[in-house]
Order: structure tokens, then sequence, then C-alpha cells
């Protein structure tokens, strides 16, 4: 599952056109990205920025706060439990997919 700030129209079609399976959530205004601490606003010259790349997150978002998550991966067991987080704020560093698959079989042989 994804959770996105975007609105599920601006998803819906991104998920369709990249033949996405799994269900993206609508963090509406970053409440869920706030709740865990994750949530941070663009300052004014990174609004120019992504303005000059017709990125509106206001528009994208539907929220004119311009606060996006720290991108973030959570492994949450099957009795809720938080087997694994990793959070940058460099959008560009992401955790391997193949490092994820290796941490859930590992998870799931134990």
């Amino acid at each position: 599952m994804v959770i996105s700030p975007e609105r599920p129209e601006r998803v819906a079609a991104m998920a369709a056109k990249q033949k996405l399976t799994f269900p993206i959530l609508w963090d509406e205004h970053s409440r869920v990205a706030e709740a865990f601490g994750l949530a941070f606003t663009l300052p004014d010259d990174l609004r120019k920025v992504y303005s000059g790349f017709g990125n509106d997150l206001a528009v994208a978002n539907g929220d004119p706060s311009w606060r996006l998550p720290v991108p973030a991966r959570f492994v949450v067991d099957s009795d809720g439990i938080v087997r694994s987080v990793d959070a940058d704020p460099d959008y560009t560093r992401r955790p391997e997919p193949e490092a994820t698959v290796a941490f859930l079989r590992k998870l799931v042989a134990a």
C-alpha cells in the first residue's frame, strides 16, 4: 500500500498508466505524514523551483500549504507491529526494492 498527498484523481491516472496493482490511499492535508512526524512545508525558494517545472503542489494535492511527506517505507507485520522503517528527506535515496523483499522473506521465515 502507498499513502500519497496527491488528490485521488491524479494518482488514479498515474497508477493506470504505470499499471500499478496495489492500493494508493490519499493523505488529505498530509495528516498521516504529520502524525508520523514526516510532513514538511516547502520553503519559498523551492516552491519557485517546483512551479518552474510546472509542478504546483497546491493544485496537485488540493492543499494550499505546499506540504510534502518525507519519503518513507514501513514494514508492518500481520500483528500490526512495525518491523522496519526507512525514511530519508533526500527523495533521491530510497530503499532498494530487493532489500525490502529480502527483509520480508526473513520476516516470514522467522
